[in-house]
C-alpha cells in the first residue's frame, strides 16, 4: 500500500475513533463545548485550515481515482490474455481489482465520515446550549416559585394583621393605618400576580426546550444507527473481497 492509501486509511481510522468518542456517555456536552470554543482549538482551526482543506481535496482525488480503477479492473480482456492457460494473470487481476475496491471503501467512508463527524459536532453543540438554557430557566423557575411563595406568607400575614387590627379599630382611631394596610395588600397581589406570570412564562419556556432536546437525541440516534449499518456494510464488503481473494488461490 503506497504513501497516500495509507495516509487516507489512517485518516479514516482516526474519524472512526472520534466518532466512538463523540457517542460515548462519560463525556459530558458542555465539556465537549469548552473544547470546541477553547483557543487551543480556534488556533488548530486558524492555521490548520488549509492544509486540511488540502487534504480532503486530496481524499476527493484518490476516490474519483479508486473508483476509476474499480471499475477498470472489473472487466477483464480476455481478448488480450488468455485466462485459462495462465492462471497467474487471473490473479493479478483479482488482486488488482481487490485492491481497488479496498482503496474505495476507504476513501468513500473517509468522505461519509467528514459529514457524520460534523453533524455530530453539530448536535452535541445545539445540544450544550440548551442544556446550559435549560439549567437558567429551572433557576429563574425556582427563584420566581420561591418568590412566590414568600408574597403569599406576607399577604397571609398581613391578613392576619388586619383581622387584628379591625378587632382594636371600635377603641383605637386607626382607620388610616387599615387604608395602608389594604393598599400594602393590592400591591402584594399584583406582585403575585406578576410572579406567577413569569412562573408559567418559564415553564412554557422549559417545557418548549424539552421537546427541542428530545428530537435532537432522537436524531442523534438516528446518525447513530445509521453509523453502524455503515461499519457492517464496511466490514462485509471486506470479508467478501478476502473470500474472492482466497478462491482465487486456491484455483491457482
Amino acid at each position: 500500500m503506497s504513501l497516500q492509501w495509507l495516509s487516507a486509511a489512517a485518516f479514516l481510522y482516526t474519524e472512526i475513533a472520534l466518532g466512538l468518542l463523540f457517542c460515548a456517555g462519560f463525556i459530558s456536552n458542555a465539556r465537549w463545548q469548552s473544547i470546541f470554543t477553547s483557543r487551543l482549538l480556534a488556533l488548530v482551526k486558524q492555521f490548520g485550515n488549509f492544509f486540511f482543506s488540502a487534504f480532503v481535496l486530496l481524499l476527493f482525488v484518490l476516490f474519483v481515482d479508486s473508483v476509476f480503477n474499480t471499475y477498470r479492473f472489473s472487466k477483464i480482456d480476455t481478448r488480450n490474455v488468455d485466462l485459462r492457460n495462465n492462471p497467474q494473470a487471473e490473479i493479478q487481476a483479482h488482486m488488482k481489482l481487490f485492491r481497488a475496491q479496498r482503496n474505495l471503501y476507504i476513501t468513500g467512508f473517509s468522505l461519509f465520515m467528514l459529514i457524520v463527524l460534523r453533524r455530530l459536532v453539530t448536535l452535541i453543540s445545539a445540544q450544550a446550549k440548551l442544556e446550559a438554557s435549560h439549567e437558567a430557566i429551572t433557576k429563574q423557575a425556582k427563584g420566581a416559585s420561591e418568590q412566590a411563595k414568600k408574597l403569599m406568607d406576607e399577604n397571609e400575614s398581613l391578613r392576619k394583621g388586619k383581622r387584628a387590627q379591625t378587632s382594636d379599630s371600635e377603641e383605637s382611631e386607626s382607620t388610616n393605618d387599615n387604608g395602608k394596610l389594604l393598599k400594602q395588600i393590592e400591591a402584594l397581589k399584583e406582585d403575585l400576580k406578576s410572579s406567577e406570570e413569569r412562573y408559567e412564562k418559564s415553564e412554557k419556556s422549559l417545557s418548549a426546550m424539552k421537546a427541542q432536546a428530545e428530537g435532537l437525541h432522537k436524531e442523534y440516534d438516528r446518525l447513530l444507527e445509521e453509523h453502524n449499518i455503515l461499519e457492517k456494510k464496511l466490514s462485509i464488503a471486506g470479508v467478501g473481497s478476502t473470500d474472492c481473494h482466497s478462491e482465487g488461490k486456491k484455483d491457482s
